[in-house]
């Protein structure tokens, strides 16, 4: 589960080709395919050791309960 705050990701030469191939071809599942190996997985690797479990809160209810207004 990724931890929900900002994050920035660089993108090298290679990677900013391939955006802009795929943005020109209006390649869908090329797309898909890089936003997972190029952004995914590389937040997924920065984030590695800080990863929370909403399981380590006191109560494993407690971010879900909103107050009745």
């Amino acid at each position: 589960m990724l931890e929900i705050r900002k994050a920035a990701v660089s993108l090298d030469e290679q990677d900013l080709m391939e955006l802009e191939r795929i943005v020109t071809d209006g390649d869908e599942k090329e797309a898909l395919r890089f936003l997972r190996k190029c952004v995914y997985e590389r937040i997924i690797r920065a984030q590695q050791g800080r990863l929370k479990s909403h399981l380590d809160a006191a109560s494993p209810v407690e971010g879900f309960i909103q107050p009745n207004k």
